[in-house]
């Protein structure tokens, strides 16, 4: 027990003097927790006042089957200098020039360089593709693309001694995670006024057609004519029952379409103008309104 009695023979001023230097080691440790804590609250309070911009696609609110790029930010201060990047950047279709032969060209969707001011809860947004069109291309078109947003805290000022902060947030945007475009399609004001731009340009093609075939004097040349619309009309008429009343054809439609019906067979053959005739009676194709723009489906 030499230890304990060395112990007991230290005098009082010793003792005194550990346990102010325990106090003093005491208060330094409680110093420093103090201040990690404030370093700590401050980095909170600056997070959570900083700029929080997120890139996400979302269905239009006035057409549902087109979707639009939005960049908003959720953050409590504005962000300035919004930058886009892409590795493999985001694609549409142009379906405005097509080709005769339905294959449409793939282009980067035209994103602005740069987005200059993003106020607390505003957002930029832009119409990036039809899902129904981005599902007739199938994998001719790529449907993830993944990307990021870059922006600063404060604007680029010239002469600034501050160095402003730059933030980057990620984001996968992936058109498989959309609802499918299977959906029943209320009519709206929009789509009744749409369908009814289909019938006036279907009835000006007939016209056109009508104004051609009219001109036309001779006898034989006439009954062709009357016999393929009356054999296109016909089949239009037992296609509809079929599809639509789920009916079976009464009287299915022997003659080809394309073939001259009781005529010569040295008869010659008015050509509709711009195949409107055989656009009608036999192809599926039809034309649809994307942004203003008439186009034929791909399907």
């Amino acid at each position: 027990m030499d230890w304990f009695r060395d112990v007991t023979d230290i005098s009082a001023g010793a003792w005194t003097a550990l346990a102010a230097w325990l106090a003093v080691v005491a208060g330094m440790a409680a110093l420093v927790y103090a201040w990690r804590q404030y370093q700590q609250a401050r980095e909170q309070t600056a997070e959570a006042l900083q700029p929080n911009v997120a890139m996400f696609m979302e269905p239009s609110a006035s057409d549902w089957h087109l979707v639009e790029l939005v960049v908003k930010n959720f953050g409590r201060t504005p962000a300035y200098g919004i930058r886009f990047e892409f590795a493999n950047p985001p694609t549409v279709g142009k379906y405005e020039s097509a080709y005769e032969d339905r294959y449409v060209e793939v282009t980067p969707l035209n994103l602005p360089a740069e987005i200059p001011y993003l106020a607390p809860s505003q957002e930029w947004r832009m119409v990036w593709d039809s899902a129904l069109d981005r599902r007739e291309l199938g994998e001719a078109i790529a449907s993830r693309f993944d990307g990021a947003v870059t922006y600063y805290d404060e604007p680029k000022t010239a002469g600034r001694g501050k160095q402003r902060k730059q933030f980057r947030s990620t984001a996968v945007l992936d058109w498989a995670t959309l609802h499918p475009v299977e959906r029943l399609e209320l009519l709206t004001t929009h789509d009744l006024a749409r369908q009814e731009k289909q019938k006036l340009e279907l009835l000006r093609n007939l016209l056109t057609y009508y104004h051609y075939a009219t001109s036309e004097s001779r006898e034989e040349v006439l009954r062709v004519e009357i016999n393929r619309v009356r054999a296109a009309a016909d089949e239009l008429r037992e296609r509809y029952r079929a599809e639509y009343h789920h009916e079976p054809a009464d009287h299915p439609v022997n003659a080809p379409v394309n073939a001259p019906v009781l005529a010569p067979a040295n008869a010659p053959v008015l050509a509709p103008a711009n195949n409107v005739l055989n656009d009608f009676a036999f192809d599926e194709a039809h034309t649809t309104i994307i942004n203003g723009r008439h186009r034929r489906d791909l399907g």
